[in-house]
């Protein structure tokens, strides 16, 4: 209960990414983040779809990665990271400062960073659908074309 309770905003982000994903690259079926129990698992929500091509359940499943992106534009935009020889960093006097005293805000910031990086985060059921996509014969030759077309664009750019 105290899960549900406290990632239920994160949950409902997390769905909503797949749910605006199906409904770009397919069709939309279904949307919950009522809770329930799946034999044998514990489910915070779920989305159906159906898609014309099985490569494209891959990018519906990876969807929630777009919090990510969001979460560290945020972060960087706000200066609360940097980024110094292409790796991401938190700058310790501003942990040092934050430290001394924390007030509602910070607490409210925090959750908000909780909530988003458990956004996300990919379940198991979305780690196989991302490889059942990719592995399926749309995506073999979904990834040959973007194979040839990298190669391609390579050879173009050195000559």
């Amino acid at each position: 209960a105290f899960k549900f309770i406290f990632y239920f905003f994160g949950t409902s982000l997390h769905e909503l990414a797949h749910y605006v994903a199906a409904l770009l690259l397919g069709k939309a079926e279904s949307f919950s983040v009522i809770p329930r129990i799946e034999g044998s698992q514990f489910v915070l929500g779920s989305v159906k779809s159906r898609v014309r091509y099985k490569f494209l359940s891959s990018f519906i499943a990876f969807a929630p990665v777009v919090w990510w992106a969001i979460l560290f534009l945020t972060l960087l935009y706000l200066h609360i990271i940097q980024v110094r020889n292409g790796m991401p960093l938190i700058p310790s006097g501003l942990v040092a400062k934050r430290l001394k005293s924390v007030s509602i805000s910070d607490l409210f910031s925090l959750w908000v960073f909780i909530q988003l990086f458990w956004a996300g985060r990919l379940s198991v059921e979305d780690l196989k659908n991302v490889i059942r996509g990719m592995l399926s014969v749309s995506g073999m030759v979904f990834l040959s074309v973007v194979t040839i077309i990298v190669y391609l664009l390579r050879h173009i750019i050195s000559n």
